[in-house]
């Protein structure tokens, strides 16, 4: 039994990285759902004037932070400007949290827009994960800062394709939690394979040289 055991663990051994990173991705993830509610923007997410961009419940109970609603509208405003990058968008209709072109859907931005889930997600695998501290007090923000980067492109595009188009509800769905939601956590896998390349590898090895050395 111990032979095979061994056997096992010695055939993991190249894939100890990965594992851990998908262990730890998952654990997270799973985390995050079952504390924290009213993340989603799905069909049964009601909105209420007086919280603009819904509630973060933690275990049910009402947490929100008041800067949330700070971040909201500068989500707001940095899509708007993304947008506006592009021709024939000077008609958008930017409105508090809400963006949309005239005579068509409103995209509003709640707090589950703003992407805390996916950096809050991404911080902690890094905490766990193998590699100086030191570097990680600077990898950590980033990574949050392009995960933002990507978020404000991601949701100025889902407002662009669906425009106008005749499905707009379907293909908001298949946008909004289909591709554009794998690609966020791509990123996190790129981010921590950078991670693991460029730095943790390079600090185990540079760790195990020093330790041969010093009982040579």
């Amino acid at each position: 039994m111990n032979d095979k055991f061994k056997k096992i663990i010695l055939f993991l051994e190249p894939y100890k990285g990965p594992l851990l990173f998908l262990f730890l991705l998952f654990l997270f993830w799973g985390l995050w759902k079952i504390t924290i509610s009213g993340d989603l923007f799905d069909k049964n997410f009601d909105y209420y004037p007086e919280h603009p961009i819904g509630i973060m419940y933690f275990w049910g109970r009402d947490i929100t932070p008041e800067w949330l609603y700070t971040a909201c509208r500068w989500l707001t405003e940095s899509v708007s400007w993304f947008i506006h990058l592009f021709p024939n968008t000077e008609n958008l209709v930017t409105e508090d949290y809400f963006l949309y072109f005239p005579g068509e859907t409103s995209n509003f931005i709640i707090w589950g827009c703003t992407g805390i889930k996916q950096m809050t997600i991404f911080s902690c695998i890094m905490l766990c994960y193998l590699g100086p501290w030191k570097k990680k007090l600077w990898y950590i923000p980033m990574g949050c800062v392009i995960l933002t980067l990507y978020n404000i492109t991601r949701i100025g595009l889902i407002i662009m394709l669906t425009s106008g188009h005749a499905n707009e509800q379907d293909r908001f769905d298949s946008l909004h939690d289909g591709i554009f939601r794998y690609i966020y956590y791509t990123i996190i896998f790129l981010l921590w394979l950078c991670w693991e390349e460029l730095i943790a590898k390079k600090h185990r090895e540079h760790d195990s040289q020093r330790k041969n050395s010093a009982s040579a």
